[in-house]
């Protein structure tokens, strides 16, 4: 008896259950990832590297984290949100940024690569610019910087992967939104063809095939585009109200989006952030009055910590303790109300056009064009 001939290889992000599988997996490697970023949060705004020490310790008592207590957000969860040698409280925040980068990273997975969809190159470096942008938005949370590791350092890395999604994947987001390739086949001089080949990313009714170099060409525009835009609006803030209107740092990180997203998702995102960040200054307006009016809270703190710290090593908790101390002396009370960091909101901006540009640009362009 002949055997039967072997069936069709199973496709996994074809069947439902199996893709369902796959993205509970990458909700669990972005809690892992989340743990990291965690320490990059913590360490990188006061100058210590995030791999000395190697291992996390409690800001009280220094004592590292052990391995069983280094799961994201089940230790936390265990051990009640404290340290076990000391017992002093960890913030819930430890296990939210775990949660929220789970969360994000199956987002992007879901959005990048849908049931049935191929795998794409392009879904490792999405993942690597939403964990730049949650760092970089609780740094600007706590600190009032984005750090340059993050801007400038992830705008460089941005260029060699657009020029690797340019060769191997060509249906991302620097093809999908122009000028390249649209603006290689639109037809006539009509400026609603143009504006539409712009916006929607291929002109209609053309078979504009994207070459290898439309992803580079486009994120070298946003790198260039995104960051001038919100330079030039920084000064003519600073000229009309005689004070900066715009940190440096944000400007960096537009450098990040625009190499990511390109130049029309660039100035999508200042838009959305612009209108994100018109609500919460009137918002922290709301809360600077209230606030102004109750007394000042008592010191909380780490006033006990040491600061004899010049004879200590620099991958030593104690340096690292003593200059978050020297960091909260300088914050007054009620100081972070009257200041409302733009970063966040760029990131929010920038994650849901990476999560929804398709949606948005398709939005607007039905809203303008006829």
């Amino acid at each position: 008896m002949n055997a039967a001939p072997p069936g069709p290889p199973l496709d996994l992000l074809a069947d439902p259950l199996l893709y369902g599988v796959a993205a509970v997996l990458v909700f669990l490697l972005g809690m892992l990832f989340g743990s990291f970023f965690n320490v990059a949060i913590y360490r990188v705004p006061i100058g210590l590297s995030v791999g000395r020490p190697a291992r996390s310790f409690c800001f009280r008592c220094g004592s590292p984290v052990e391995a069983r207590d280094n799961v994201p957000v089940l230790s936390w969860l265990l051990l009640r949100g404290r340290c076990r040698s000391c017992g002093v409280p960890f913030s819930w925040r430890y296990a939210g940024v775990e949660l929220l980068t789970g969360a994000i990273f199956c987002a992007v997975f879901l959005a990048t690569i849908p049931l049935g969809g191929e795998l794409r190159i392009a879904l490792l470096w999405y993942w690597a610019f939403a964990g730049l942008l949650i760092v970089g938005t609780f740094t600007d949370f706590d600190h009032w910087i984005i750090p340059d590791s993050v801007t400038v350092g992830g705008a460089l890395a941005g260029i060699p992967a657009a020029l690797l999604i340019g060769l191997v994947d060509r249906e991302g987001i620097l093809t999908q939104a122009g000028p390249f390739p649209a603006v290689r086949h639109v037809p006539g001089s009509d400026p609603v063809f143009y504006f539409d080949a712009i916006i929607s990313g291929v002109a209609r009714g053309s078979d504009a095939a994207p070459l290898w170099w439309d992803a580079p060409a486009n994120a070298l525009l946003g790198i260039l585009i995104g960051p001038a835009i919100l330079f030039a609006v920084g000064e003519l803030g600073r000229l009309l109200f005689r004070k900066d209107a715009m940190g440096f740092g944000d400007v960096k990180l537009f450098a990040l989006i625009g190499v990511t997203l390109g130049p029309v998702n660039t100035l999508l995102v200042l838009f959305m952030a612009s209108i994100l960040g018109t609500i919460s200054g009137l918002g922290g307006i709301v809360a600077s009055w209230f606030a102004e009016r109750r007394p000042p809270p008592l010191a909380e703190g780490r006033a006990h910590a040491p600061r004899e710290t010049d004879a200590l090593a620099e991958d030593d908790p104690s340096r690292l303790l003593a200059r978050l101390v020297e960091r909260d002396a300088e914050r007054k009370p009620g100081k972070n109300l009257h200041h409302l960091p733009f970063g966040p909101w760029i990131a929010l901006a920038g994650l849901l056009l990476l999560l929804f540009h398709e949606q948005i640009r398709g939005g607007l362009a039905g809203f303008v064009l006829p």
